[in-house]
C-alpha cells in the first residue's frame, strides 16, 4: 500500500502516475479497490507517493454562490437523476471545438469512467451510479487532451477530482472539474453479487433513479429486464443505511462545504422549507455550487439552457448532509463484512438489516391505510416543529 488502507480512496492517481506501470489496482475480500506495487518493476521514483491525496494537502474553496437549477429541455430534465445540470454542462463543452467530457458509465456490466467526444454518447453518462466507478487510465487521457489544447470537462466524486488534480500537478485553463455530492461508495463486486442473486439477467445499463423516484432497474437495449423499488432492494436499502461503503468514506475529508472542484452539483434537498420556492413539477431540482471564478463563468455561459435561481449557500448546505459531515458508519458495518465473506451479499444484508426491513414493511402497511397514514403525517409534523 502507498497510504494507509483506511485512508485510500481508490482514486487511481498512483496507477496513472507510475512511469513503469508497476501499480495494479486489486480488489480486497469485499471488492474495494486498492493499489499494489509490483516491486520487481519499481524504480523507486516515488511519483505514486507525490500524487497520493491522502499523503498531501488538497486545495479547497468556499462556494461563491448557490443556485437552484434545471434543464429547460423537458426531455433532458425528465431523463436525468436530478435537474439535468450535468447533461447541460456536458453538451455545452462538446459544442466547443475539441470539447471532451469524462464521466461514469455502465460498460460491459461494469461501472467505469469513459472519455466522450460525441454528443450521441452523452446518454451513457446519464444517471446516478451508487457504486464506485473505475477511473482506469482516464487521468492520462485527460492530460493528453489538455496538453493538446482540448476543452476538458471531468465529472466525478470529490476524491476522484482530487486525484485528477494531484496527478496533473498543475492548473490547466482548459480544464473544468465538477464533483457530485457523494454519500459514499460501495464496491462494484457487491452490486454484481446482488444482481447475480436475482437470476442470470442480461443487461447493458443500471438505473438507480428514474422519473418515478428511487427505483433500481436493469435495462437491456433500453428495455427493463429487472425492476424493484428502493424498499424492495437489499442493495439500495444497504446503500441508504451506509452499511457497506469503503472505509475512507466514513471519515471523508471532502464531506464539507469547502469543495475541490470548480462546480459541485447534486439534488437540492430541502429547498423552499425556509424561503419560498416555486418548484416546477416536471422533474428534479439540481443544486449548483460554483467554487471558482471559472466555475461561475461557465454557469453563466450555460444559462440559456437552464432555469437558474440564486439561493442562499446556507440553504444548500443545510439540505445536504454530505456538505457538512461524512456518512455515519452503520453499526453493523463490521458484521456485514464478516458475513459477506461467509455467505455472500444477500445473506449478509438480510442478517444486518432485519430491523430496517421489518420497520419498512410495517410503515408500508400503515401508509396504505388512510387513517394511519394521516396520523403518521401529523406526528411527523409535530416532531419536526418541536425540533
Amino acid at each position: 500500500m502507498i497510504c494507509n488502507k483506511d485512508k485510500c480512496t481508490g482514486c487511481y492517481a498512483c496507477y496513472n502516475a507510475c512511469p513503469k506501470e508497476c501499480i495494479m489496482m486489486q480488489e480486497d475480500d469485499n471488492g474495494h479497490i486498492y493499489p499494489k506495487v509490483r516491486k520487481e518493476n519499481c524504480i523507486n521514483c516515488r511519483l505514486c507517493y507525490s500524487v497520493c491525496q491522502s499523503l498531501s494537502n488538497v486545495k479547497f474553496n468556499e462556494p461563491k454562490k448557490a443556485y437552484a437549477c434545471w434543464a429547460l429541455n423537458n426531455l433532458e430534465r425528465e431523463t436525468s437523476t436530478s435537474g439535468g445540470a450535468a447533461s447541460v454542462f456536458s453538451r455545452n463543452v462538446l459544442k466547443k471545438n475539441n470539447g471532451i467530457v469524462f464521466g461514469a458509465a455502465v460498460i460491459n456490466k461494469d461501472v467505469q469512467h469513459i472519455r466522450v467526444e460525441d454528443q450521441g454518447d452523452l446518454v451513457k453518462l446519464k444517471g446516478s451510479k451508487y457504486v464506485q466507478s473505475k477511473i482506469g487510465n482516464t487521468y492520462k487521457q485527460a492530460k493528453m487532451d489538455l496538453d493538446n489544447n482540448k476543452e476538458v470537462l471531468f465529472i466525478g466524486t470529490p476524491c476522484q477530482i482530487a486525484g485528477l488534480k494531484k496527478y496533473l500537478k498543475k492548473v490547466y485553463s482548459n480544464l473544468l472539474t465538477i464533483d457530485i455530492i457523494c454519500h459514499g461508495v460501495p464496491s462494484y463486486k457487491m452490486l454484481s453479487d446482488y444482481i447475480k442473486s436475482n437470476g442470470d439477467v442480461n443487461f447493458d445499463n443500471i438505473i438507480f433513479r428514474d422519473k418515478d423516484g428511487f427505483n433500481f432497474k436493469l435495462l437491456d437495449n433500453n428495455k427493463v429486464v429487472f425492476s424493484e423499488t428502493m424498499k424492495e432492494s437489499l442493495y439500495y436499502r444497504g446503500f441508504m443505511e451506509a452499511l457497506f461503503y469503503r472505509e475512507n468514506c466514513y471519515e471523508c475529508k471532502y464531506a464539507t462545504r469547502k469543495r475541490v472542484s470548480d462546480i459541485t452539483i447534486g439534488d437540492f434537498w430541502g429547498i423552499g422549507e425556509e424561503n419560498e420556492f416555486l418548484k416546477s413539477t416536471k422533474g428534479g431540482v439540481s443544486v449548483l455550487l460554483p467554487c471558482t471564478e471559472k466555475g461561475l463563468d461557465f454557469i453563466y455561459k450555460c444559462q440559456d439552457d437552464m432555469f437558474l435561481e440564486e439561493r442562499s449557500i446556507d440553504e444548500a448546505i443545510k439540505g445536504n448532509d454530505q456538505l457538512r459531515h461524512s456518512s455515519i458508519k452503520n453499526k453493523n458495518y463490521n458484521k456485514f463484512k464478516e458475513l459477506y465473506n461467509i455467505g455472500g451479499f444477500n445473506y449478509a444484508a438480510l442478517k444486518c438489516m432485519r430491523k430496517e426491513i421489518f420497520l419498512g414493511k410495517l410503515k408500508e402497511i400503515l401508509y396504505k391505510n388512510e387513517f394511519t397514514h394521516n396520523l403518521a403525517r401529523g406526528i411527523k409534523k409535530i416532531v419536526i416543529k418541536n425540533n
